[in-house]
């Protein structure tokens, strides 16, 4: 094979993302006509205060920290085959863990000490909300589609319960815990505008990419998520490999709420959630699981957020476009992927055995479906 047809082969996944960007954004300008909204008007708007402002552009790479954390650990669970959806309900319980530390600290001990203090805390705060989902997985076999989702719903309720009861902040009457000082959060990156939290959403990025190209506990991690009967039949330990995915996986979504805990907000407060859950999950997939590509798409999906809040009220738009955007995304993309697996020379066969496997949940990917493939490159690999 030639090198122009393997970089085309390489790309192509790539391609089908943006057509599925390009897509959404087309079906989103016709939406914003039968409105009455002039399209070409608003996503002019849109890339100017976006793209055209200083305060835009920091604010987008702002944004883009949690974003980053967040989506590396949902390609840890979604390479794994394990579905996350509690990563909102993780990510409060690490960003209140996170404010009650860190305000604790605050001023008591050097910052350096104090960040690395609440960002343990967030860490364990949504490990812990994980753990959960985790054990009734391994255990007892439950769909951790259903539990992690539940979850989310009983940390909005613990959360909003303890910042308006034990943990709130008794000088203030808004529920809320006690505001850590703008000079003792995360310094700003030299020249910039934006503290080192992004910094932190890089490394995790690159971490991830180390971890599933060059050690053994990654490979194993894939594996899984390709074929779990390959797994099982390989020996693996899948029961502890699916727990471990999913801890991690909260664990990032609670460095992520302390993240934003620390570096922008001060405090955690009883009406605060951001659900950076749902935009993570359009941005890992239209990065097609390469947590490489997820720095690209968490930047273009902040850029899409700061710049929709900027365009939205001058031109009287839904503050939900941008929310409504991201969903055409995910659905284009679903489509794209689909025309592109019946291209494939496999393709119909994948199409027709999918159903086989309704009984787990699918894939995140096109994956290979024959169980002595995989098992194949476990021996490759050895």
């Amino acid at each position: 094979m030639t090198r122009q047809p393997r970089l085309a082969a390489h790309f192509a996944p790539l391609l089908t993302s943006l057509a599925a960007v390009v897509a959404a954004m087309l079906l989103g300008g016709i939406f914003l006509a039968i409105r009455g909204k002039d399209p070409v008007a608003a996503f002019a708007m849109l890339f100017s205060r976006g793209l055209g402002t200083s305060y835009g552009i920091s604010e987008s790479l702002i944004r883009m920290a949690p974003l980053l954390i967040v989506s590396a650990g949902l390609v840890i669970a979604l390479r794994a085959g394990v579905w996350n959806i509690g990563i909102d309900g993780q990510l409060l319980i690490g960003a209140l863990f996170a404010g009650v530390t860190g305000s604790s600290l605050a001023g008591q001990i050097p910052p350096p000490l104090m960040w690395l203090a609440a960002a343990l805390a967030g860490i364990i705060g949504g490990l812990l909300w994980a753990l959960v989902p985790g054990l009734l997985r391994v255990r007892w076999g439950l769909n951790e589609i259903i539990t992690t989702l539940m979850m989310n719903y009983v940390a909005i309720n613990v959360t909003s319960w303890l910042v308006k009861g034990p943990v709130k902040d008794p000088s203030v009457v808004p529920p809320q815990t006690r505001l850590i000082p703008v000079e003792l959060r995360l310094p700003k990156i030299p020249g910039t505008g934006v503290h080192i939290g992004l910094l932190v959403g890089l490394l995790a990025v690159i971490l991830v990419t180390i971890l599933f190209r060059h050690t053994v506990a990654g490979f194993m991690l894939d594996v899984l998520g390709r074929n779990r009967q390959a797994a099982i039949h390989a020996g693996m330990p899948v029961n502890r490999l699916t727990l471990l995915a999913l801890l991690a996986s909260g664990a990032l979504a609670g460095l992520a709420g302390a993240n934003d805990i620390l570096g922008v907000k001060g405090l955690f407060q009883g009406n605060w959630n951001p659900g950076y859950g749902f935009a993570a999950f359009a941005l890992v997939y239209l990065a097609r699981l390469d947590s490489l590509w997820i720095i690209p798409f968490a930047w273009f999906l902040s850029f899409l957020s700061i710049g929709g809040e900027m365009m939205a009220r001058p031109l009287n738009i839904p503050t939900y476009f941008v929310d409504m955007l991201e969903g055409l995304m995910l659905l284009c993309f679903a489509v794209a992927t689909w025309f592109e697996r019946l291209r494939s020379p496999y393709g119909r066969a994948e199409v027709e055995i999918g159903p086989a496997n309704a009984g787990e949940p699918p894939g995140p990917a096109v994956r290979e479906t024959a169980v002595g493939s995989a098992a194949g490159n476990i021996g490759g690999r050895r």
